[in-house]
């Protein structure tokens, strides 16, 4: 008895392997050139902090070792291949952010760093393009010419018990560590039964301690100031959906007008709502965003009617719509204002909203009492100065996001030679802004390429499922990648709304590469299952009698 599958062709490990060191290599090239380009410009970025982002791929290699030896993978690994590219950006454009001074400093100290590095490479042009006749008229004498500027540039030195202690030490090798219990728990098909079997409970026992966290303990879409430890609730209340889903996609396909009955469609829309409340009390409007794109993505999987595929996009653009209409009204009509603000900086990027618009009133006053120049009641000229004042601070982190791109053109300016620091957050939200600009188009559409080859390997694993419950989380794990990839890279290039999304394995944040470590070893285990699920008998030769 032989597999069916394994007549496929499917890459080799070892050709993953060479993948992975050529990863390495060009992290290592990378990481030499953040070090160049920040002496270049007066400050030296911790070589402690480069080893140690080196150093993770060793647990990443072991990992692999692990699937391919230990676990004698039988899937495609293209997948996880691709999760570790998107991982070494990740790694690096934070490295190349924190080095900078300017960029972890605020206020007066951020004013400082940044003419430091201006005197440092105006000194440096000085030296290097000037000849003696310049050198003499500027400061009297060739050799007169200071070799550091007067401001040093303050950088922040690591010892290797800093690092050690270091929590972006410990959170790639958590997420390593999802992605090897995700692996081991749902390859088991007994642990499928049961989740399928309990999928509502799931649902439920992750609806009530999530909303009571979210009343109690967030303020403005952040767990106790900083964290979101909401990410992990996803797989979750995926598993609830899909378990639901697949017991009652039969029923659902039975329509009259290309509607289901409402005894199998309301319950189902129930459940399906479970995670918009909180989300909705989080005011996260980019969470909700993702959750509805997957929720009808898997929705359209199961049943497959043209006529509900037709609903589901009319949904859509009524949802737009809706949003749309309401970016510009007087009132809120229930929705928080941060979606309100969200649309309209979407649409009106350049241009300020009235000052008295009830979504962007308590800013304008806080950016007036800020600057402690409170406008005159009866001057139009000076109200409107003011408020153009306060939209460019607000929309700063669009705006020069934007510019960055523009700037870093086709190749880019260079790793550590654009100056992404001055986009607010472009660790997190905006980390692709600070790739086009330095990397540029080549470098944004690389990272594109990687996530294109994520979904096309999940889409794969998603057909090639045996059963309907791990066909729907397959193409839900895809979905959930796919979806924060293009809400985030299109509110940095202005497509759509910015939400606040981050980028899988790439942005800076913890909880989110822990999540996405663990959909990839789930989905891993699928492709493993995929390729011993289909046992064929092969006929037996025929017997030929000897004469």
């Amino acid at each position: 008895m032989k597999n069916a599958n394994s007549r496929l062709n499917r890459s080799s490990p070892s050709i993953h392997f060479l993948a992975i060191v050529i990863i390495f290599a060009l992290s290592l090239v990378g990481h030499i050139a953040i070090i160049w380009s920040g002496e270049l410009k007066g400050y030296s970025p911790s070589k402690v902090v480069a080893a140690r982002n080196l150093a993770l791929f060793l647990p990443v290699l072991a990992t692999f070792f692990w699937l391919t030896r230990k676990q004698k993978f039988r899937g495609e690994m293209i997948a996880f291949t691709a999760a570790v590219f998107l991982f070494a950006v990740g790694s690096l454009m934070p490295y190349r952010l924190f080095s900078d001074p300017e960029y972890g400093t605020r206020g007066s100290e951020r004013a400082l760093a940044r003419d430091a590095k201006a005197q440092t490479v105006r000194l440096r042009n000085i030296q290097s393009g000037y000849d003696d006749s310049k050198k003499a008229f500027m400061f009297g004498d060739p050799k007169a010419v200071p070799d550091k500027p007067s401001i040093q540039v303050p950088v922040a030195e690591y010892s290797v018990t800093d690092i050690l202690k270091s929590v972006n030490t410990y959170i790639p090798i958590l997420a390593l560590l999802a992605f090897v219990a995700g692996f081991v728990f749902f390859r088991n098909d007994k642990a499928l039964l049961w989740l399928q079997s309990h999928s509502l409970i799931i649902g439920l026992a992750t609806l009530m301690p999530f909303f009571i966290a979210v009343l109690l303990f967030s303020e403005e879409g952040k767990f106790l100031g900083q964290t979101t430890p909401w990410e992990a609730v996803k797989i979750l209340f995926l598993l609830s959906f899909a378990g639901m889903l697949a017991d009652t996609y039969t029923h659902l396909r039975r329509t009259r007008w290309g509607l289901p009955t409402a005894r199998y469609f309301l319950p189902f829309l129930v459940i399906a709502a479970m995670p918009v409340v909180p989300f909705f009390a989080l005011s996260d409007f980019g969470q909700m965003l993702v959750f509805f794109g997957v929720y009808v993505m898997l929705y359209v999987v199961a049943v497959r009617k043209r006529a509900q595929l037709v609903y589901a996009i009319l949904l859509v653009v009524m949802v737009f719509g809706v949003f749309y209409a309401t970016s510009t009204a007087s009132t809120g009509f229930g929705l928080p204002g941060r979606v309100h603000f969200r649309f309209y900086q979407w649409l009106n990027t350049w241009e300020p909203p009235p000052t008295d618009t009830w979504w962007w009133k308590r800013d304008y006053d806080n950016y007036v009492k800020s600057i402690n120049m409170v406008p005159d009641p009866d001057d139009a000229q000076e109200i409107r100065q003011r408020n153009v004042e306060a939209w460019s601070d607000k929309v700063l982190q669009q705006s020069q996001g934007l510019f960055g791109i523009h700037e870093g053109g086709v190749m880019g300016e260079g790793f550590g030679l654009g100056f992404p620091e001055t986009v607010p957050i472009s660790d997190s939200d905006f980390i692709y802004a600070a790739i086009g600009e330095e990397l540029g188009l080549a470098g944004g559409a690389s990272l594109l390429f990687a996530v294109g080859v994520f979904i096309l390997a999940g889409t794969a694993i998603s057909l090639g499922s045996r059963d309907m419950f791990t066909k729907l989380l397959a193409a839900g794990f895809t979905s959930f990648v796919a979806f924060q990839a293009l809400v985030n890279i299109g509110g940095v290039l202005r497509v759509i709304p910015m939400t606040g999304i981050t980028l899988p394995f790439v942005s800076h944040g913890g909880w989110s590469l822990i999540t996405s470590f663990g959909m990839l070893g789930i989905l891993l285990a699928f492709s493993h299952r995929n390729s011993i699920s289909r046992p064929v008998v092969e006929q037996a030769p025929a017997f030929i009698p000897v004469r």
